[in-house]
């Protein structure tokens, strides 16, 4: 991965006052941020079915990352222009390491099996499971994944909103996804037609007692005109609002223009329809020294949970999007000196006025080091979703982060 691996976790702690109890159950690794990966294309990867067998006839393949991470931050209850006088002060260390595993197997030309597996210190002594699937390919005409996977719809960089298969009902969790789904090319374009559920949709105690009800389904259609690439999408659950999507994404000389929206209906009553739609760019200025990317975001959903998988950089977590009219905006300098880059992301909610600001820089001395450091602050009012609701492993308003990061990966095939 290149660029800036800035780490925020809540793995491993060290509480500097023994007198605050409250200390010992927040720490500083679990929550990161690659700013780099604001600028990729997509934003949220995803896996899609292809002829790689065809390639890995007869072959295995394996594919091993490697991280540690430290991190010391020192906070605020309370923003320095606020001098509030029951302002606390707490400082929190961390620590992590972690392994991932991946083998790309080829059982026969159209069968494949990919397996990986995810070790974690402190914070996970066992072996987690993170992916299992076969991929099988029916004559270059239908492409089908069934196992334990992740996949995203939608554009946004910002407010995954049409993210479908990411959704959570009001009263589930997220977690593991099952998924069972085929795409079947179609001229310039295809068709994705999908069943999925997470194990925090099932009420039973095992998958094998899953019941219809705690199923999503879901079909997109994707159109790649040369002008454009279109895709619509629509997703149903039981417990869910039965919600349509149609996003839009094109280039126009070095800008990257993208739309998307979104409508939600009861298909129990058939009324109440809620919308959200976005508008955002990106552009790359100065031979690509410069990356600029921003979004206006509307949600007139109340109900928008949505499940984050885990990842490289971040930990699976449930995350919610705020209602009424939101922005972001994030910038990156990058300079070829130490590999360094200057940084600032921001997002801003207009109804409860409240922001969340990041500047920051770093350092890639090496091809595995990384050194950083940032300050996460909210903006606006007390009582906005930033200053209590954030970033931060204690929701502190205002603090200082110092990151050090070694990673790496390692292929190899036979």
């Amino acid at each position: 991965m290149s660029g800036i691996s800035l780490v925020y976790s809540q793995d491993l702690e060290y509480p500097v006052d023994p007198e605050d109890p409250q200390d010992s159950d927040e720490d500083i690794l679990d929550q990161e941020w690659d700013y780099d990966s604001i600028f990729n294309r997509p934003f949220i990867e995803t896996e899609e079915p292809e002829s790689e067998s065809l390639v890995l006839r007869n072959r295995i393949e394996l594919e091993a990352s490697y991280g540690l991470r430290l991190g010391i931050s020192p906070g605020w209850s309370e923003t320095p222009w606020h001098n509030a006088d029951d302002e606390e002060y707490s400082l929190v260390l961390g620590a992590r390491m972690d392994a991932l595993l991946s083998m790309n197997l080829a059982l026969t030309d159209d069968l494949r099996v990919k397996n990986s597996f995810y070790f974690s210190v402190p914070d996970n002594p066992e072996i987690d499971i993170q992916e299992f699937y076969f991929e099988y390919n029916m004559l270059n005409k239908a492409f089908f994944q069934v196992g334990i996977y992740e996949i995203a719809w939608g554009i946004s960089r910002f407010y995954p909103f049409a993210n479908l298969p990411a959704r959570i009902p009001e009263n589930r969790s997220g977690g593991t996804g099952y998924i069972a789904r085929v795409n079947i090319p179609i001229g310039i374009g295809g068709v994705e037609v999908l069943g999925l559920t997470r194990r925090g949709f099932i009420e039973g105690d095992t998958v094998s007692d899953i019941t219809a009800k705690e199923l999503s389904y879901g079909l997109k259609y994707n159109l790649a005109l040369q002008q454009a690439d279109i895709d619509a999408g629509v997703l149903y659950h039981w417990e869910m609002p039965l919600r349509f999507i149609v996003s839009i994404k094109t280039t126009i000389g070095n800008t990257e223009l993208y739309t998307e929206g979104l409508a939600a209906v009861s298909h129990r009553s058939w009324n109440g329809v809620r919308y959200a739609a976005n508008l955002g760019f990106l552009r790359d200025f100065f031979r690509n020294r410069i990356t600029l990317t921003g979004e206006l975001f509307y949600n007139d959903e109340p109900q928008s949970e949505w499940w984050r998988p885990v990842s490289d950089i971040l930990d699976a977590e449930e995350d919610i999007l705020l209602k009424g009219f939101n922005s972001a905006l994030a910038i990156i300098y990058r300079i070829n000196f130490l590999h360094m880059r200057i940084f600032t992301q921001s997002y801003y909610n207009v109804e409860q006025n409240s922001a969340w600001l990041v500047p920051g820089i770093s350092i890639r001395p090496g091809d595995t080091f990384t050194l950083s450091i940032s300050v996460p602050m909210a903006l606006g009012d007390r009582s906005g979703h930033y200053y209590s609701d954030n970033m931060d492993p204690q929701d502190r308003p205002f603090s200082i982060l110092f990151g050090l990061s070694y990673s790496g990966r390692q292929r190899s095939s036979f």
